[in-house]
């Protein structure tokens, strides 16, 4: 029963490390800080346009994310476990062009970068 009970936690160790986020390391990332919304209902749109839109999203609470000049897509969390709210880092940039460093994550084509320091940056 013991040799059963150590199998199938090594078991499930190993499949918990094999399904976990994939982490890139220190990595920076250079796009606009837009709203999730129109990023995903208008693939047109790349760069905000300067209609006010993406500011009325942003306050009427759509998430945060980065869109890449090649069409990625980021979403900030936080470097600490248990994850902390870190809207209000990328708050002030949003409509801007910026670069984000921090640590970058991957699960099944889904991108995540932990904002550990963003600063405007001139296009």
């Amino acid at each position: 029963m013991r040799m059963t009970t150590v199998f199938a936690v090594v078991l499930l160790a190993s499949i918990a490390s094999a399904q976990a986020p994939k982490d890139a390391g220190v990595s920076t990332i250079v796009g606009y800080v837009r709203d999730s919304a129109c990023v995903h209902r208008f693939h047109e749109v790349v760069k905000p346009l300067p209609n006010g839109c993406v500011q009325a999203c942003v306050r009427a609470g759509s998430p945060l994310v980065v869109l890449t000049r090649d069409e990625k897509i980021y979403h900030p969390i936080s470097a600490e476990m248990p994850d902390l709210d870190v809207r209000g880092k990328p708050l002030p940039f949003v409509g801007k062009y910026v670069k984000i460093t921090g640590h970058a994550y991957n699960r099944s084509g889904s991108e995540a970068i932990s904002v550990e320091k963003v600063e405007e940056i001139r296009e």
